[in-house]
């Protein structure tokens, strides 16, 4: 993806840049270590270990084709810390699993069924419909997530305020 980054961060957004978590490109060792750590019971924040998982270099280049400086990335990584700050944890844990779960079909740690596999190479638009039937799903629940929880934030409010009256 080619794009001006210095142009972006100084405030003008163009439409190329991924719009939603799914789109962007992920180093999936780094969520294989996420889990790792996780399972030995470590604590963490989703969206800041979902951002660290993105392979930033690999999505994106500057305006002349090379590589994102480290400042450059810092400043991608601000601006989907912020862009994404309202999404719920379901959706991004549910992202991560589904990222934790292709590559340990790549490294062979489970595996598929001969026909499921068939699946891939011979219908490849296919698989790419069943991909995006999931991506929506994920898409979905989090807006469920999200109309739960803002219930909840209204609900406490209202009685906040009966209670100053």
């Amino acid at each position: 993806m080619n794009l001006d980054i210095r142009r972006l961060v100084g405030g003008e957004l163009t439409d190329r840049l991924p719009e939603t978590p799914h789109e962007l490109p992920y180093n999936r060792t780094k969520i294989v270590e996420l889990m790792d750590r996780v399972r030995r019971g470590e604590g963490v924040e989703l969206l800041t270990e979902l951002l660290n998982a993105v392979d930033w270099r690999a999505a994106f280049v500057d305006d002349e084709g090379k590589p994102l400086t480290l400042e450059d990335i810092a400043r991608l990584y601000a601006y989907y810390k912020h862009k994404f700050a309202d999404i719920g944890p379901v959706y991004l844990a549910d992202l991560l699993s589904t990222e934790f779960m292709t590559e340990s079909l790549a490294q062979g740690e489970i595996s598929m069924s001969d026909a499921m596999k068939r699946l891939g190479r011979e219908n490849p638009e296919l698989w790419q419909e069943i991909r995006q039937f999931f991506r929506r799903k994920e898409i979905t629940t989090a807006l469920l997530i999200q109309a739960h929880y803002l219930r909840g934030i209204r609900e406490a409010s209202q009685e906040d305020d009966g209670a100053s009256s």
